[in-house]
């Protein structure tokens, strides 16, 4: 195998690497307590909390891809984009405002004791929001857009013989949808609550503030309330492994798609006309869906912005928006020269070994940031205690916290977690451009630099540009790694949200939070036109 792929999945694979060798170590000296305290705690709030949000989530979004492909009502061409605008919404910024929202001092609490005359929680009941069902009401309304997505496109490539055969069998259009078109749809809804359940996992803002004892909140507190690494250490590799569990029910899913029938593009998916009640309750579903994941949650922001419109509120963002964009600027360059490298081995002729050598260093995307840092941050801090030796021995002179206090930390966490995004983006481009355009390069004698300049880099700039995109918007959103990796002194947009909320001033950095959602708004539009070329 070439040195190059080992050597990638090497730096990229440090962070687990060092977790597995820190929880060995703590089992090996007997210090596992918390760890085994803990762990039965955690593992039954987060599997509880996963299945919840996996079923709720299945549910609810295969329903709606279901209504746009299948039926006509109104609005029913707006909902068939707009249902995805949720995935913009960070699930912490959706926490922080629903509690803004039902929580006491909300406009919804306030108007029941306006109407009840009730002046204390004593005098009236409320349910209250910050507990384990709110949590799974909430992140459930920002990620169903993952099984509706994958459902949607599903049925849009499916061939409506399938559903013209049964309809003219006799079968009602409830009958279709469980005997045929429900057993069809396994896959994406499969695939769809594991990416729902794998973001659900590594949420460390939401969680925490409806007070769920998820593992990674549990792995957070452990750290940095206790500096007990060994013990957040086996934690983290039970969320390894519980990802890994994930990730094979995914592959599992995937494994049963030559069972789908080809879509027939002479009989094309057909729509039946909903008509008075049961297009109300189509259009009242998708609206509530819609309401629910995304106008509910940034018409407050919008609110609380406007209404906090003040000159520290200005500096507040700006002050945050800076490093921001600095780091996701550099996030971005680093992650998308590392993936077109990858895509470079992955898309090649390289062996075996190196290309699964690759795809095992692209699996940082599923793994929390909060493991990812937490991996990270002895194995740095020993880099800069070895470098700091070095020169002090040469020179006299020691430069200092080089990587665990600098940029440089949350730059390389941001390369391994969203690696995956700019290597798929690339390697898919690479494949379809195919190698004929580098031969008529080489064959007009181009070599080397000249090669990748003029002819490698302007054929895949659109994906590049879309995978530097991607990869910006991600580490505008990133939360978990930048609470544990940040430099002291150094706030992004998402840690002021987090350290506000965190104290009960979410509204002071409501600005802030707007800017989060208007940049994950990019990847959504995106998303979107490509969903729209391909419907076609």
């Amino acid at each position: 195998m070439p040195v190059a792929p080992l050597l990638l999945l090497g730096l990229m694979g440090l962070p687990i690497l060092w977790l597995l060798y820190g929880a060995a170590g703590a089992v090996a000296s007997g210090s596992n307590g918390l760890a085994a305290t803990m762990l039965p705690l955690a593992l039954s709030e987060t599997v509880t909390l996963m299945v919840s949000v996996g079923l709720v989530t299945g549910t609810t979004g295969l329903i709606a891809a279901w209504l746009v492909t299948h039926y006509e009502f109104p609005l029913r061409r707006i909902f068939d984009w707009a249902l995805i605008l949720p995935l913009a919404v960070p699930t912490y910024l959706a926490a922080y405002t629903y509690v803004e929202i039902f929580g006491f001092v909300g406009p919804i609490q306030q108007f029941v004791r306006h109407v009840t005359g009730a002046s204390s929680l004593k005098d009236y009941w409320f349910p209250d929001i910050r507990s384990n069902w709110g949590a799974v009401i909430v992140l459930s309304a920002v990620l169903y857009p993952y099984v509706y997505a994958a459902c949607r496109a599903f049925f849009l490539m499916q061939s409506g013989s399938l559903n013209i055969a049964a309809r003219t069998l006799g079968a009602s259009g409830w009958r279709t949808f469980l005997t045929v078109t429900l057993p069809l749809s396994r896959p994406p809804i499969v695939v769809g609550m594991t990416l729902a359940m794998m973001e659900v996992v590594n949420d460390l803002g939401a969680v925490q503030y409806f007070g769920v004892n998820s593992i990674t909140a549990i792995i957070y507190s452990t750290w940095i309330n206790r500096s007990d690494f060994g013990g957040a250490a086996q934690l983290a590799v039970t969320v390894v492994l519980v990802i890994g569990l994930l990730i094979l029910a995914e592959q599992h899913a995937r494994r049963h798609r030559v069972y789908l029938a080809n879509r027939d593009s002479r009989v094309p998916p057909i729509r039946t006309r909903l008509n008075g009640g049961r297009a109300l309750a189509a259009l009242g579903y998708c609206g509530l869906l819609l309401a629910m994941g995304f106008l509910l949650p940034v018409g407050d922001l919008i609110y609380l912005a406007l209404r906090r419109l003040t000159p520290d509120s200005f500096t507040l963002t700006f002050t945050a928006l800076v490093p921001t964009v600095t780091l996701a600027f550099a996030g971005a360059l680093v992650t998308v020269v590392i993936g077109f490298f990858a895509a470079r081995q992955t898309s090649g002729r390289a062996n075996g070994a190196a290309k699964g050598a690759i795809r095992l260093a692209t699996l940082g995307y599923a793994i929390p940031g909060t493991v990812l840092a937490l991996g990270l941050l002895q194995p740095l801090g020993q880099a800069d205690l070895w470098f700091n030796r070095l020169t002090m021995a040469l020179a006299g002179w020691r430069p200092g916290l080089i990587l665990s206090g600098s940029m440089a930390a949350l730059v390389y966490v941001y390369a391994i977690r969203f690696l995956a995004v700019s290597h798929s983006t690339l390697d898919a481009a690479m494949r379809k451009r195919g190698n004929s355009m580098l031969d008529a390069g080489r064959v007009l004698g181009e070599r080397g630099l000249g090669l990748l300049l003029r002819v490698d880099l302007p054929t895949l700039t659109p994906a590049i540009l879309t995978a530097a995109t991607l990869v910006f918007v991600e580490i505008v959103k990133e939360l978990p790694a930048t609470l544990l990796l940040r430099p002291l002194g150094v706030d992004t947009l998402a840690t002021v949200v987090y350290s506000s909320a965190s104290v009960s001033l979410f509204a002071e950095a409501a600005m802030p939070a707007l800017f989060i959602v208007l940049a994950g708004l990019i990847p959504v539009i995106l998303a979107t036109q490509i969903g729209n070329r391909r419907k076609v």
